[in-house]
């Protein structure tokens, strides 16, 4: 098993990887699906809209169909979730998400870095975060350990990401789903589209069809092309994207 690469298992989530040199790509450097990788099919950390709390998982929803009305009504999903209730501090944040109109920058950095202190303090040698120009960020896949260092690792990261990700999803939603598209290929066009990144004719038919076909007529490497899918939980690897050593 050494050298493959393993995904996080926080969020479920879309997934595919390209180039992955000498980790379960396609021998011609094409795209793979997850399934495909390490035998895996788990999501990567980034708080994009798989929340365990809030029931209304992003990809799920009918053509046109919305999380919410407003984000204030979002947010008070959250709020008033008795069967997933949040953390204190995501009460908090929450609480003054509403007064300032949405999650601040500060708060999402503050989240991320108390996930990443949490992650170290269990005795990974490092935790690799990756920002995208809209400032989501999402934590790089690692390398394979033993089976009882995976499970270990996935039970730590549930616990320590379980603390803030209603925090993280927010503003994952806030900076890339404006609409509260609860469609994936929706809310991810719309993001592209408000960026200048795919022509404003540009519909999620299109992309779900050039996905298929692998045939892309936008650059899947742009970053901030994988900012707006990584806020919407769908992640894209390359090769030279970063890999922890977490043992």
């Amino acid at each position: 098993m050494k050298g493959m690469i393993r995904f996080g298992a926080a969020a479920v989530a879309v997934m595919t990887l390209a180039g992955m040199s000498g980790c379960s790509q396609a021998a011609d450097g094409g795209q793979t699906t997850a399934d495909d990788v390490a035998g895996e099919s788990r999501g990567k950390t980034s708080g994009g809209g798989a929340s365990q709390n809030s029931g209304r998982d992003i990809g799920s929803g009918a053509t046109g169909e919305k999380l919410a009305n407003s984000l204030d009504e979002y947010i008070d999903m959250f709020i008033s979730n008795q069967f997933e209730p949040a953390s204190d501090y995501e009460k908090t944040v929450m609480e003054r998400a509403k007064a300032d109109g949405g999650v601040t920058a500060a708060d999402y950095e503050d989240a991320w870095s108390t996930y990443k202190s949490c992650m170290l303090d269990k005795g990974y040698k490092e935790i690799v975060l990756i920002k995208y120009p809209n400032g989501i960020y999402e934590e790089a896949v690692h390398y394979s350990g033993t089976d009882s260092q995976e499970e270990k690792y996935d039970a730590d990261q549930a616990s320590c990401f379980g603390n803030v990700n209603i925090v993280a999803e927010i503003y994952a939603v806030q900076q890339g789903n404006g609409s509260l598209l609860s469609n994936r290929d929706e809310a991810i066009v719309d993001c592209l589209r408000r960026n200048d990144l795919v022509p404003k004719d540009y519909t999620a038919e299109q992309y779900a069809r050039e996905r298929a076909d692998g045939e892309l007529s936008y650059d899947a490497q742009d970053m901030g092309v994988r900012g707006c899918q990584a806020a919407n939980n769908s992640f894209v690897g390359f090769a030279d994207d970063p890999v922890e050593k977490l043992w």
